[in-house]
């Protein structure tokens, strides 16, 4: 295994809870996503990397039926002491296959959770994504883009390649930046593909200042 390990994780979200600072972005990465799952009329979410659950509690109060997966105990435990109606959480790793069956989920959902794995890792997890995903599912996504790897080396200092734009930090945590070519090919045999470079924060894309990722939509 090449990604951080579970207890990488397991101190981050206790050091959150800890000092009372939940990981909380708000809407920021979901109201993108409400006009699709709308438009779709979808049911069934599953939540990929859901962290402290934010994002499944949200979609949860809209009526939608809600999956949030995690592999750090310590990220679900802080989740379910936010109870939320039709919601549960699974401890499980993403990257070593999806612990579903086949055509199960309307929607799969993944906000800046699925760019820690390498090439191989992140292909092996968007065909799995799409095999627990019901036909004409959708595959909603944000990634770190390319623009963002000097900006996350400004913040931690210089990283370790292990694969090209694949990278170690310092601190332990892995990290894959994305092209628009790379994306294309990971996705090639999706249907309906929609890619949007998105910054976030204050600066200018020239300066690497912004964070910079790609919001994503794909249907099975």
């Amino acid at each position: 295994m090449t990604y951080a390990p579970s207890t990488y994780w397991d101190h981050f979200f206790r050091s959150r809870r800890q000092a009372g600072t939940d990981l909380d972005w708000g809407d920021q990465w979901t109201a993108v996503f409400g006009p699709i799952l709308h438009a779709y009329h979808v049911q069934t979410v599953l939540d990929l990397g859901c962290g402290s659950g934010n994002d499944v509690r949200h979609f949860a109060h809209l009526g939608l039926a809600v999956v949030g997966l995690d592999y750090s105990k310590e990220a679900l435990t802080y989740a379910a002491a936010k109870p939320s109606p039709s919601a549960y959480f699974v401890l499980a790793d993403m990257a070593a296959g999806l612990p579903f069956p086949a055509a199960c989920f309307d929607v799969v959902m993944a906000n800046v959770a699925i760019h820690m794995f390498s090439d191989a890792q992140t292909r092996a997890l968007v065909q799995d994504v799409k095999r627990v995903l019901r036909p004409s599912g959708v595959f909603l996504f944000h990634v770190n883009a390319l623009e963002d790897r000097a900006l996350r080396a400004q913040r931690k200092g210089p990283p370790r390649e292990l694969e090209p734009n694949y990278v170690l930090e310092a601190d332990g945590q892995t990290m894959h930046f994305f092209s628009d070519a790379y994306l294309r090919d990971l996705l090639r045999e999706w249907r309906d593909v929609r890619l949007e470079f998105v910054e976030i924060g204050s600066g200018t894309r020239t300066t690497h200042s912004k964070k910079c990722v790609w919001c994503g939509v794909a249907q099975a």
